[in-house]
């Protein structure tokens, strides 16, 4: 038996399907791509097994982090992928997250709150950071959607794709991400007593143009983040 667990594409899962295109419902700790490791399993292999053709192309779209769940969008011919990454170049490509926060230790935020971030990061041995000059601009929207304790529900909108965007957009509105152990903090561990198991940031809806038929597509998670007893939980969207 190998290191890594298989990953199982059940019928959930699949939140989109057609000839050209394939959307996934992205669990976290699940990687999108081949990694440096032969034998760690990735949504590519997956889709594959999902498919029973061993020589099917699903070429990633765009990527989500690690720990990252939600919405992943593959292309399953050339032609598509090359239609799509046109899209996110060119910005057309909408996308929505969900993300439980730390809330600042100063300030409150509300309900319907809207907090914009605009900086310039830099990308380097694993690690993005802000810096006033040689990075590249990076811009996030985020509204407030509920607030418990001190943990907040945001809605992220990315308007850049920079790597590690939203995590150090956060971080530095000392607002990281619950789970964050690469640019925030994490004081739930001390009052649980015990680590949170995730990073509680949820892609949770991608808007494109379809690459073949031109119409609008919106994909959308069928599941949802949110804040019970001012704790992060996931569940599933309703009907």
């Amino acid at each position: 038996m190998g290191r890594w667990a298989s990953i199982d594409l059940g019928a959930e899962s699949i939140l989109f399907v057609d000839d050209d295109l394939v959307a996934v419902d992205k669990a976290p700790g699940v990687l999108c791509d081949a990694s440096i490791d032969p034998e760690r399993e990735h949504l590519g292999t997956a889709l594959r097994r999902w498919a029973e053709d061993d020589d099917a192309e699903f070429l990633p779209a765009h990527r989500l982090d690690l720990g990252t769940s939600g919405v992943v969008l593959f292309a399953r011919n050339r032609s598509a992928a090359t239609a799509l990454m046109n899209q996110f170049q060119e910005r057309s490509v909408s996308k929505h997250y969900q993300a439980v926060v730390h809330l600042p230790a100063k300030g409150q935020w509300a309900v319907g709150e809207t907090i914009d971030r605009r900086s310039y990061l830099r990308h380097r041995k694993g690690m993005s950071e802000e810096v006033r000059s040689g990075g590249k601009p990076a811009e996030s929207g985020f509204e407030v959607l509920h607030v418990d304790g001190s943990l907040a529900l945001l809605r992220a909108s990315p308007k850049t794709g920079r790597t590690h965007q939203l995590r150090v957009h956060l971080a530095a509105l000392n607002a990281p991400i619950v789970g964050d152990d690469r640019y925030g903090r994490s004081p739930l561990a001390s009052s649980h007593e015990h680590k949170p198991k995730r990073l509680w940031l949820h892609a949770y809806m991608l808007a494109i143009t379809h690459p073949v038929s031109n119409q609008p597509l919106a994909i959308r998670s069928r599941r949802t983040l949110g804040l019970v007893d001012a704790t992060p939980k996931e569940s599933a969207c309703p009907d």
